[in-house]
């Protein structure tokens, strides 16, 4: 009879252990399935490539996780113009962003070396620099300012707008009020081709157009159609006076929350959509300038567009001394040798 008793209680014990082992099973499992919800800001458009990047980002991410990571994606600078949102970034206030390179040179001054106009001669070039150790090595940079770099969306070469008339020369510049990015660079480089320059968030930008606080700013056609400036500007000078691209940013310390395999699956999931925003930002500007009927776009003959990028000279010396002459002589280097 003890037997029997001593096999019940055995019994007993080893179910018991059993099922404290299946319970911590299912407490790692839950552990493991956290749900994680990405805040994510931006001060484009909905109608935007970088916007519907994001989407596309966030339907994979929930497809490769059984929807366990998903996002919550405020446009239009809901959570702030493109310098407050990397700030928020730093800060952990928003998790994920993508904002104009030219941004970035506030918080690291390497990436003034993108900014000198007229670099890029084409999207093989920009790729070539970009994807490559060269640009690489600047996303990297951005660990030591609280900000992890995780791939650089397009947002394009970007051309003079105004509202006053055609512009072919720097002289046609002239006193003209001039909107640009908070951007040292881009300042100095518009008052050497004779503007009025001055900087402007984002945000802020289609009003001050309306209102003519500015008669002039740049930016890629695909921009300016999505945010209905051709409302209030109707020509369009095509420069292509500098190559933009859009870093996808995000909060070091969500990052490394993630898991070993969760890393994998956004990562992926970051190469993907790379992949998907740059084929639709090279679509985009054709399809914007073919809808804006009532813009006059300007094309400009080779000798033009050298008076234009002759000025550049100072600017090119003037970020060599802001960043040292290595990475723009790289830069310059590796965008010959695509071109060769």
């Amino acid at each position: 009879m003890m037997m029997g008793i001593t096999r019940k209680l055995f019994r007993s014990a080893a179910m018991a252990v059993g099922l404290g082992v299946l319970a911590a099973g299912y407490a790692g499992h839950a552990a493991a399935a956290e749900k994680i919800v990405l805040k994510a800001g931006h001060a484009a458009s909905t109608s935007n490539t970088g916007h519907l990047a994001l989407e596309h980002l966030a339907k994979e991410l929930a497809a490769k996780t059984d929807g366990r990571i998903t996002m919550e994606i405020f446009p239009n600078s809901q959570l702030g113009s493109e310098r407050e949102l990397v700030e928020s970034i730093q800060l952990g206030n928003v998790d994920m962003t993508f904002v104009s390179s030219a941004v970035l040179g506030n918080f690291n001054k390497e990436f003034f070396a993108l900014d000198i106009p007229f670099l890029f001669k084409d999207r093989a070039s920009v790729y070539r620099v970009l994807d490559g150790e060269i640009g690489q090595g600047l996303l990297g940079s951005l660990d030591k300012v609280g900000i992890k770099g995780l791939a650089y969306w397009e947002n394009g070469f970007r051309q003079l707008t105004n509202s006053k008339k055609v512009i072919k020369s720097p002289a046609d510049l002239a006193g003209m009020k001039m909107r640009t990015m908070e951007n040292e660079v881009h300042i100095a480089a518009w008052k050497a081709e004779g503007a009025n320059p001055a900087p402007l968030a984002f945000g802020e930008l289609f009003t001050a157009l309306q209102q003519g606080t500015f008669d002039a700013q740049e930016g890629p056609i695909n921009l300016f159609y999505d945010m209905k400036f051709d409302e209030v500007q109707k020509y369009i000078t095509k420069t292509n006076h500098v190559y933009s691209p859009w870093p996808l940013l995000i909060n070091p310390d969500v990052y490394g929350r993630f898991s070993d395999a969760d890393r994998k699956i956004l990562e992926q999931a970051v190469k993907d959509t790379t992949a998907y925003q740059r084929d639709l930002a090279q679509k985009a500007d054709e399809k914007a300038e073919a809808a804006m009927t009532t813009v006059t776009f300007t094309a400009l003959t080779p000798e033009e567009l050298s008076a234009f990028s002759g000025k550049m000279g100072p600017i090119q010396e003037m970020v060599k001394k802001k960043v040292g002459g290595t990475i723009v002589d790289r830069i310059v280097a590796e965008v010959n040798k695509a071109g060769s």
